[in-house]
């Protein structure tokens, strides 16, 4: 047996995730594809993003204690239109009185909360620019495409640093947290994601946001969650629309078909079980039990 290189292995992963699977055993070696720079590609598309990372200072006022206080919390963002559109995550801007934005290029710019959205954990805004005046920017592209095995890039400011990316690839692209995944699932990886880093773009080899991360383990090994694209285009929508979430609420509880923790499995592969109604809920008024 042929003993591959650490090079090799690389490019090896790198056609699976792009859907070029090498030639199986024993086939002609012409169907083999042509070798592929994986490092190349990652710089490609790094390339692509990296203009448009911001680093994302905010300062913060709270009355806890009876007396008023403030704090300086920091973040990332990635620009996503040319006239300064970004997107940050909800908890980095969260009672924020002055957001500060430190751009690629070393310009520094204040920045407007258009619209956030706690349960998605999303924020809209629009940097100061002058009329005219165009920015670098990402294109976002479709997380309903990933598997798992693709290989991804985390982009942001972890620890303060003003420009950092990691890699690694999608190790779920549909994960369930319990009490955060109301309106949506997560794009889980194992890239490395440290405090800063919220706010910043997950990035594929086509170098498109597929994802904003919010969050990561801080220790166990590396494993972030990243709100999709796909959810990121309706937050967004929404925002520019309307000036925050119009979620609907019905107050229905409810539970899986197929529960292996407590060991209850009802017939059905569709749907879900109503196991109760929040009080003074649309659900309860209608007379759902």
């Amino acid at each position: 047996m042929t003993r591959l290189s650490h090079k090799m292995w690389l490019t090896v992963g790198l056609l699976w995730a792009c859907g070029l699977a090498p030639a199986q055993s024993g086939a002609v070696a012409r169907e083999m594809p042509p070798e592929v720079d994986f490092r190349s590609i990652v710089r490609t598309a790094k390339d692509r993003v990296f203009p448009a990372v911001v680093f994302v200072k905010c300062i913060q006022e709270n009355l806890e204690g009876g007396k008023r206080e403030s704090n300086e919390v920091s973040g990332s963002g990635v620009l996503i239109s040319a006239d300064g559109e970004m997107i940050t995550n909800w908890h980095v801007v969260d009672k924020a009185t002055e957001v500060r934005c430190l751009l690629y290029d070393g310009r520094a710019m204040e920045a407007k909360v258009i619209g956030s959205d706690k349960d998605t954990d999303l924020a809209l805004l629009k940097l100061g620019t002058s009329d005219g005046e165009s920015m670098p920017y990402a294109s976002l592209g479709d997380s309903t495409q990933l598997v798992e095995g693709d290989f991804v890039m985390a982009m942001g400011a972890p620890w303060g640093l003003s420009r950092s990316v990691s890699i690694g690839i999608i190790s779920c692209t549909r994960r369930y947290l319990p009490e955060n995944s109301e309106y949506s699932l997560w794009l889980q990886s194992d890239c490395a994601i440290s405090p800063g880093n919220s706010g910043g773009p997950l990035v594929n080899t086509a170098g498109e946001v597929i994802g904003i991360t919010s969050r990561g383990a801080m220790q166990g090994g590396d494993m972030g969650f990243a709100i999709p694209s796909e959810t990121v285009r309706i937050i967004t929508d929404s925002i520019r629309e309307h000036g925050f979430v119009n979620w609907t609420w019905y107050g229905l509880q409810l539970q899986p078909l197929h529960d292996f923790n407590r060991n209850i499995y009802f017939e059905g592969k569709d749907g879900v079980i109503v196991s109760g109604t929040d009080p003074e809920s649309p659900a309860r008024h209608a007379g759902l039990l």
